[in-house]
């Protein structure tokens, strides 16, 4: 992973009770879910639909690396990074935190996105704004 590159958007959350395992860590399902609520709220901000607009990107993969648990309570930082750039797919790179300033990595992932024609779901080729914003 790139992670030197400074993060196109952060999504600030509170740590939930009710996602805690019986260790009382956050349980490993989770951190996807707050993955995607960090991707979907950069779509948001760049003013995506996904109800109106005729394309958009969709999930290909995802994947999480879990380097110390994060235990309640927590307010977590998620920073998403621009990763590979291919013709219709992009990378977007994942990191969990604390939500304080030089703090411990709690987890690390990637998330490949296939931009696509919403209403076929054939993959289409990534438009030219989607390039100019990942290559920052």
């Amino acid at each position: 992973m790139s992670m030197e590159r400074s993060p196109i958007h952060v999504e600030r959350m509170r740590l939930r009770w009710g996602e805690l395992d019986a260790l009382r860590h956050l349980n490993n399902v989770s951190y996807f879910r707050y993955f995607e609520q960090a991707r979907l709220s950069w779509f948001e901000r760049l003013g995506f639909d996904y109800v109106r607009d005729e394309e958009g990107a969709l999930l290909g993969s995802i994947d999480c690396r879990f380097i110390r648990p994060v235990l309640y309570p927590a307010d977590l930082a998620i920073e998403l990074r621009p990763g590979r750039v291919g013709s219709a797919s992009f990378v977007l790179e994942h990191r969990m935190r604390p939500d304080t300033a030089d703090s411990p990595v709690f987890a690390e992932g990637a998330a490949t996105l296939v931009w696509v024609n919403l209403a076929e779901g054939r993959s289409r080729p990534l438009p030219a704004h989607m390039r100019a914003l990942l290559a920052g």
